[in-house]
């Protein structure tokens, strides 16, 4: 599998409406992209720690058709008003794939 966690600090006041956009019109069109397994956005418990937003892929070439096929882009344009700085973006490569089950909901 192929990961990509991007982390970013939000703007004050911009929380609700963060995880609303993300979750409503973000997630969305991750989970549209062949060989999405996974899009998360993790919401720090602690203040000032950062937020990360995690996609899972099946393999890296989904993932790198993910952010070179333009739909990246069009994720990132999406919540980019509530960063309160420049996002990092950090990739990994995982062969734990018995660690993915269904989750009811």
């Amino acid at each position: 599998m192929w990961i990509r966690v991007g982390s970013f600090s939000v703007k004050p006041g911009g929380v609700d409406r963060l995880k609303r956009t993300y979750n409503e019109l973000a997630v969305p069109k991750v989970r549209a992209c062949p060989g999405n397994v996974a899009c998360l956005l993790l919401v720090p418990e602690v203040d000032g720690d950062p937020f990360m937003a995690v996609t899972i892929w099946e393999t890296r070439a989904a993932g790198d058709s993910y952010e070179s096929g333009g739909s990246a882009l069009e994720v990132v344009s999406l919540v980019r008003e509530f960063f309160a700085g420049p996002p990092k973006l950090l990739s990994y490569q995982s062969d734990s794939t018995s660690g993915i089950g269904r989750v009811a909901g």
